[in-house]
């Protein structure tokens, strides 16, 4: 992930809000609809925006929220919560769906048909509110689903305008639907408890009913349609008009080496997005050819009982000293590599974003996540992201899931987010990230000593490494150092002050090394060694500071 960060500050605080006065639902003239898989249709709320599940989503299908600032509901004392409406799925067809996903050197297996009814995703799924209990229902509901019921469920804010808030009351209209003997849907929408809700209700109520089943395409039509499993680019294309179908808003767009998923209405924007995606990959594979990942030895995988640490959003083992084997089909699936744009940042954090990010790539969903920050940073800061991001997507489809060290791995992406892009070319050029160097001279007394730094761990560079002085510092500080150090290998040469020859092949060394050992610490070993590391850091220190 790439962290919000500019001239010393992280930018994890995000921009509050003005509240607007709350815009409960209104019924609008068009319908979410299923016809594919689930077989349902709901009418959509009147200006309401559709935000899709992310693909690993066992139960969400999608959210709807006001696009303006009337979903922010506030609540007293500092307290808010988003009024918006969930739609979720409970599919026990065809028993447990798992699929397989690589998560650094583990092969972990995922489980696509998750909680199994409305009352534990209350419990456990739903990310807005705390401790979510049911206080009415069940309740007989007229939809179009015979034996429909809804119920009223409360729990206290979980968000927060202020750091000394006192948590307020919430409330849930939360109607559920049986479509079959193993699949059921639900509508789930959030609101102020007390006196505000019931004009909440109502609105809901009236989305809640106009549920109704629909029929679905038959499998026959379906698997006639099916492309060829041997062609990896046709069946990912054929998934995602799939799911298009599902996303209401929501449209594709192709490079020859990436699907765009977008609902944007910025044309202009995509087109050149769509330009910067295949020239920054072209600079990618000059940099990291594809002969060098046809070139790694196989490698035994990791147990597939083993689970990774942590969210999937972040790493899932900081100390983790091996790579991951690469799979066979990495190249082609590398030509597969799918770029989620969303409209701004509210839709961004709307889709499940980490906070006090500005964009990131989920291996486990596989799919590098942006969105337009014209309103904040600017689109450079945009671009910036893509081209950063888009290194770790890159060398996880093209290498294996290869992670190297976090300096290597988090130095380069930002090494290629400064890049100037030339529009009449079509081509870019290195150029220093600036915030990264403006970053760097705030820690020019209290750098980690770089004979240490290319040792840490993930948790070391993103949250507890210290300086030379023993002083813990936030991860900007690192990810400048990371970047500099990159910087400094790649373009020293003639250059630094001191420079010596044998420190021009470090990199080379490195990658060439980790493709062939699969081992981290055996490749920092063979990279560094013999190296004189009071000559090599006044030298870096000297060039960067």
């Amino acid at each position: 992930m790439l962290q919000l960060r500019r001239f010393g500050v992280v930018c994890a605080l995000s921009v509050l809000p003005v509240l607007a006065r709350a815009q409960e639902p209104k019924l609008g003239g068009t319908w979410y609809e299923d016809k594919t898989d689930l077989g349902f249709k709901i009418k959509a709320p009147k200006d309401w925006e559709f935000v899709p599940g992310s693909p690993l989503e066992a139960n969400l299908i999608g959210k709807y929220a006001d696009p303006g600032e009337g979903k922010y509901v506030p609540l007293g004392k500092d307290a808010e919560i988003i009024a918006e409406i969930f739609l979720v799925k409970f599919d026990k067809r065809g028993g447990g769906k798992k699929e397989k996903r690589q998560v650094g050197d583990q092969s972990v297996e995922i489980d696509m048909q998750g909680l199994a009814d409305i009352g534990l995703w209350m419990e456990r799924g739903l990310d807005e509110g705390d401790g979510w209990h049911k206080v009415e229902g069940p309740t007989p509901l007229k939809s179009g689903v015979v034996d429909s019921v809804f119920y009223i469920y409360e729990g206290m804010s979980s968000r927060r305008s202020a750091s000394n808030a006192v948590p307020q009351p919430v409330a849930a209209y939360v109607a559920k639907y049986a479509l079959g003997p193993q699949l059921a849907v639900a509508f789930v929408g959030l609101g102020p408890a007390g006196k505000k809700w019931r004009t909440f209700e109502s609105a809901y109520a009236a989305v809640a009913k106009s549920l109704q089943p629909v029929a679905v395409a038959s499998a026959g039509a379906a698997s006639a349609t099916e492309p060829d499993s041997k062609d990896p680019r046709a069946a990912k294309r054929a998934q995602l008009k799939a799911k298009m179908a599902t996303q209401p808003g929501w449209s594709l767009y192709e490079t020859p080496n990436y699907f765009i998923v977008s609902c944007y209405d910025d044309k202009q924007f995509i087109e050149e997005m769509k330009l910067r995606l295949e020239a920054i990959r072209a600079v990618y594979e000059k940099d990291y050819p594809p002969s060098m990942a046809r070139a790694i030895k196989p490698r035994a995988a990791a147990a597939e009982d083993e689970q990774p640490e942590g969210a999937p959003q972040t790493p899932p083992d900081p100390d983790r000293t091996v790579a991951a084997p690469a799979p066979i089909d990495a190249l082609e699936l590398g030509k597969c590599s799918v770029v989620r744009l969303c409209k701004d940042h509210d839709q961004y954090m709307q889709y499940g974003a980490p906070a006090g990010t500005g964009g990131y790539f989920n291996s486990m969903e596989e799919e590098l996540v942006i969105y337009d920050d014209k309103q904040d940073q600017g689109r450079d800061y945009t671009w910036a992201v893509m081209n950063h991001e888009g290194f770790h997507q890159y060398i996880h489809s093209f290498f294996g899931n290869l992670s190297p060290h976090s300096w290597y791995n988090e130095g380069t992406g930002d090494y290629y987010s400064g890049f100037d892009f030339n529009l009449k070319t079509k081509k870019f050029t290195p150029k220093k990230e600036v915030g990264r160097q403006d970053n760097l001279l705030l820690i020019r007394e209290e750098y980690a000593t770089l004979k240490d730094f290319v040792h840490w761990t993930q948790q070391q560079y993103y949250r507890t490494g210290r300086g030379k002085t023993g002083e813990v510092k936030p991860g900007w500080a690192w990810y400048a150092q990371g970047w500099s150090l990159i910087w400094f290998l790649r373009t020293g040469e003639g250059k630094a002050k001191g420079w010596q020859k044998e420190w021009g092949k470090i990199l080379d060394t490195y990658l060439l090394a980790l493709l062939e050992t699969g081992e981290l610490d055996k490749a920092l070993d063979k990279a560094f060694e013999g190296i004189d590391w009071d000559a090599f850091e006044a030298s870096w220190r000297g060039y960067m500071m």
